[in-house]
């Protein structure tokens, strides 16, 4: 990112302007000059002069203006968490993150499946009915409520399910600190 000097900015807009208009750039006077009436220089000139002006339109910064930081994720609203139904990882994430404000970081679900892993409570396999590898659950998942099941959606297509239960959600919701805290070393 890179801030350039607003006075020689708007200066730039006024010469590239005045060759758009066929003028001369320094005192604004009809011009005979064929380079400056050539329309091919005209066309550049206009574009030139948008691009000026869409850089002074960003306070005379090149480059996107960096985006305010988010804060991280407010760990205090899992307390808010209530069971509502058997959910995927997907679908239990987004309920999490329901009443985190806007300018919070959200809580990704490889945060929760990842920790899952390095525990063996998920498993990640080579699945020779699909050929590729799939995430499915442990006999040491099944034992806190993740299930995992082979579905055929109505379009066809064949994957298996993984969910969380009653007991898996609070599972997760009760170790989640533990999960964002060693996710974000």
């Amino acid at each position: 990112m890179v801030t350039v000097d607003l006075q020689k900015l708007e200066k730039a807009i006024i010469y590239t302007s005045r060759i758009a208009d066929g003028n001369n750039p320094v005192n604004n006077t009809p011009s005979d000059d064929q380079v400056l009436s050539d329309p091919n220089v005209v066309r550049c000139m206009f574009f030139i002069r948008d691009v000026l002006q869409a850089v002074k339109d960003n306070n005379g910064i090149i480059g996107s203006v960096p985006k305010e930081k988010k804060q991280p994720f407010p760990v205090e609203v899992i307390s808010q968490f209530e069971y509502q139904e058997n959910k995927t990882i997907t679908s239990l994430c987004e309920q999490i993150n329901n009443p985190v404000p806007e300018n919070c970081k959200k809580l990704n679900y490889k945060v929760i499946t990842s920790w899952l892993k390095k525990r063996d409570y998920l498993i990640e396999v080579e699945d020779d009915l699909l050929g590729k590898v799939v995430t499915k659950t442990t006999e040491k998942g099944n034992g806190i409520g993740i299930t995992c099941n082979f579905v055929r959606s109505e379009s066809g297509r064949e994957y298996y399910r993984v969910e969380y239960t009653k007991q898996a959600q609070e599972f997760i919701i009760s170790n989640l600190p533990t999960m964002i805290n060693e996710y974000e070393k």
